[in-house]
Order: structure tokens, then sequence, then C-alpha cells
């Protein structure tokens, strides 16, 4: 082997070892893309979910007529197909666990135990089917079963996508119990008058 094969193996090896350098630096950047163009469409899902277990803890909470009837009819149907389909799409995240033959007949993505987070979307789901013409107690169920739903699933999903700590420690700042009717005894009477001004009051 002369100096000119020495040379010319030594330029093939360097340029051998950038192309694999550039694949690994590429396939890194990929990964990670992938994760996080993951991690956005669970947050989404997620705020589409909460819409909808949020909407169903008013909707059983509210005393009847506080919603005219019209708009709260409509809100149940959304809330009724939301958590249905959000359900569905909440598998693609969330994989069923096996569990022995459990579901072994049905198709693969039902087999086994699906993951507890999905369990608080049915829960409303099946409460959200109740709702209407539901009795004083029966709606009081309801409405105790949408609120756990609401947050179990929130708590949950903060492990998943949550933030370990805030940007700033002005959002961190921790909160005190909120008591509008002490709030509201504590604001400039002024301030009052001018906003009833501005409202034509």
């Amino acid at each position: 082997m002369n100096l000119t094969d020495f040379t010319s193996w030594e330029g093939i090896a360097a340029i051998v070892s950038a192309v694999i350098g550039l694949l690994t630096v590429g396939g890194a950047v990929f990964r990670w893309r992938e994760q996080s163009l993951r991690r956005e469409d669970v947050q989404d899902w997620a705020n589409e979910a909460i819409t909808a277990l949020q909407s169903l803890v008013l909707l059983t909470a509210l005393p009847p007529g506080r919603i005219p009837a019209d708009e709260a009819g409509r809100r149940l149907a959304e809330v009724i197909f939301d958590t249905s389909i959000l359900v569905e799409r909440g598998r693609l995240f969330f994989r069923n666990k096996p569990w022995g033959d459990y579901g072994a007949k049905k198709p693969l993505a039902y087999r086994g135990r699906r993951p507890a987070l999905l369990d608080d979307l049915i829960a409303a789901h099946q409460a959200a089917l109740r709702l209407e013409g539901a009795d004083a107690r029966t709606r009081a169920q309801l409405s105790l079963i949408a609120e756990d739903a609401l947050k179990d699933f929130v708590t949950r999903m903060q492990h998943e996508v949550g933030r370990s700590r805030t940007a700033s420690p002005a959002t961190g700042k921790v909160g005190e119990s909120v008591d509008v009717a002490l709030a509201a005894s504590r604001l400039d009477p002024r301030r009052v008058a001018d906003r009833m001004a501005e409202m034509g009051d």
C-alpha cells in the first residue's frame, strides 16, 4: 500500500464517519420531533376532553332553567358525542394493557384493560346519557360523578403533559381560597360605580 492509497482510505473513512454522524444527529432530531408532535397531539386531545368534562360538570351542577333549555340540550348533545369520540381518539395515545384473556375475542386495540383515564371519559359519557329528565337525587349523583371524572382526568393528564415548574415565579405563586362575596365586599365602591356607569346601569 503506497501513501496515496493510505490518504484515499483515510479520506473515505472521514467521509463515512461524517455521514454516520449526520445520520445519527438526523435520527435524534427526527425522534425528538416525533415525540414533540405526539406530546402536542396529546395536549390538544386532553384540552378537548377537559372542555367536555367541565361542560358536563356545569350542566349537572346548575339548577334546571339556569341555562335556556334549548342551549342546555345542545350542549348536552355535544358532551354525549364528544366524550364518546374522545374515548376512541384516546385509544391512539393510551393503549389497553394485556390482562390475561380479557377481551381476547375483540379487535387488537380493544383487548385487555383500558387505561383509567379513558374510564373518566366513559363515566362522563354515561352520566350525560342519564341527565335529561333526571330527578333531583339522580342529578346530584350525576353531578358528583362528573366532578370526580374531571378531577381524576386532570390529575392524570397533569402527570402526562403538565410542566413540573413554571417559567416565571409569579405564575408559580400559591393561590388562596376564593370567596366571591368577600372579594366583592373589598372592592373600592368608586370602581364599582364606574363599572356600573360603563354598563349603563
